[in-house]
C-alpha cells in the first residue's frame, strides 16, 4: 500500500484524496515514474507505483489498487494508461468509487492531460498532485456494433474516434519512441487503412448525410498526436464537440499542421457541432477508438454524455 510520512500537523491537507497510486506505461518506467515518486518524495509523500507491461493491464492494476484503498490513481504516460482508470474510475452507469480522484501525469504524450493544461515535467506534476484542487469532468459513454454481432459499450475520457483519426491515434502507442518520424509512420498507417464512405450524422437537433473521412468525438481538445483537433471542446459542459471530415483521409492528413493549431476551423470539408447525443452510421465499417484505444466492432456508434462523472485532480 502507498504509505505517507509523517509530518507536522497541517502538511495532511496536501493529501486529502489520500497518497498517489501512479500506473506508468513502460516508456515511463525508464526514469519518469523514479523521478516523479522522488518529487513526491521531497513534499514527505511516498507513493506506490506500479508499470503495466503491457499497457492493457492498467485497467487491472488500478481495479487492484482501489480494492486495497487508493483513492488517488495517477496515469502517467500515454492515453491508454489514462483511458485504463477513467474505465475503472467510471463505468458505463456513472462512477464507480465516487470518492476516488484521477490524476495526470502526460509526460508531453498525453491527449487527455493536454486539455487541462497540466504540467508535462515531473517536478511541476508532483506538486500538482497535491492539496485539494479538483475539475468535474464529463466522461462520454459510447456504444456500438461488436464483432460477434451484439452491442458493446464503453466510456472515455477524452474522445471516440471513427476512421482516419481512429488508425492514426490506436497506432501512436506503437510508434511515439520515434518522434515525428513515428508520427508520420502512423498517419502513413492510417491513410494506408481507411477509406471514405457514405455516413448518416444524428445529433440533437437534426442529421445530416455526406461522405465521412474521419470523426471525432471530443471530450477533450486533443488528439493525434496532440493536434488541437477540437479546439472548442469543454470537458465541463455537459455536451461533446462534433468534428467531422468530409472528403478523403488524404485532405485530413495535408491540413496537419492546421489540426495542430486548431486553425482547421471553420473549412467547407470540416463540419463542427456541439451536441449531448452523437449517432453515426457508415455504409462501410471503419475502426472506433476510445481515448486511441482501438476496440473491436463497427458502427453503428452512438456517443452521449455523463455530467460530471470523473473527479480530475488540479
Amino acid at each position: 500500500m502507498t504509505t505517507i510520512q509523517s509530518r507536522p500537523p497541517g502538511e495532511q491537507s496536501l493529501l486529502p484524496y489520500g497518497a498517489p497510486y501512479l500506473i506508468g506505461d513502460a516508456a515511463s518506467a525508464r526514469r519518469d515514474l523514479t523521478e516523479l515518486r522522488r518529487q513526491l518524495a521531497h513534499a514527505g509523500v511516498v507513493a506506490e507505483a506500479a508499470v503495466a507491461r503491457p499497457a492493457g493491464r492498467a485497467l487491472e492494476i488500478a481495479e487492484r489498487a482501489l480494492e486495497r484503498g487508493a483513492r488517488l490513481l495517477v496515469a502517467v504516460g500515454d492515453d491508454r494508461i489514462a483511458h485504463a482508470l477513467v474505465s475503472a474510475l467510471v463505468g458505463p452507469d456513472g462512477p464507480r468509487h465516487p470518492g476516488a480522484v484521477l490524476g495526470l501525469v502526460g509526460l508531453g504524450r498525453q491527449n487527455l492531460a493536454a486539455t487541462f493544461g497540466l504540467p508535462e515535467d515531473t517536478e511541476r506534476a508532483a506538486r500538482h498532485l497535491l492539496g485539494p484542487n479538483l475539475f468535474l469532468a464529463d466522461v462520454g459513454r459510447a456504444r456500438w456494433h461488436g464483432p460477434a454481432g451484439g452491442q458493446r459499450v464503453g466510456v472515455f475520457g477524452n474522445c471516440a474516434e471513427l476512421g482516419y483519426p481512429a488508425e492514426v491515434s490506436s497506432r501512436l502507442p506503437r510508434t511515439a519512441f520515434a518522434g515525428r518520424p513515428g508520427a508520420f509512420a502512423a498517419a502513413l498507417g492510417g491513410l494506408a487503412a481507411t477509406r471514405s464512405t457514405p455516413a448518416r450524422l444524428a445529433l440533437e437537433r437534426g442529421a445530416v448525410d455526406f461522405r465521412l473521412a474521419g470523426l471525432v468525438v471530443a471530450n477533450g481538445q486533443f488528439t493525434m498526436h496532440r493536434m488541437k483537433v477540437a479546439p472548442r471542446a469543454l470537458p465541463d459542459d455537459g455536451r461533446m464537440s462534433v468534428i467531422a471530415f468530409e472528403g478523403r483521409p488524404l485532405t485530413i492528413y495535408s491540413r496537419s499542421k492546421e489540426l495542430y493549431y486548431g486553425e482547421h476551423i471553420p473549412h467547407p470539408t470540416v463540419r463542427e457541432y456541439q451536441s449531448k447525443h452523437i449517432e453515426v452510421d457508415t455504409a462501410e465499417p471503419l475502426t472506433i477508438a476510445l481515448d486511441g484505444c482501438r476496440v473491436p466492432g463497427t458502427p453503428p456508434l452512438t456517443v452521449d454524455v455523463l455530467p460530471e462523472a470523473l473527479r480530475v485532480k488540479v
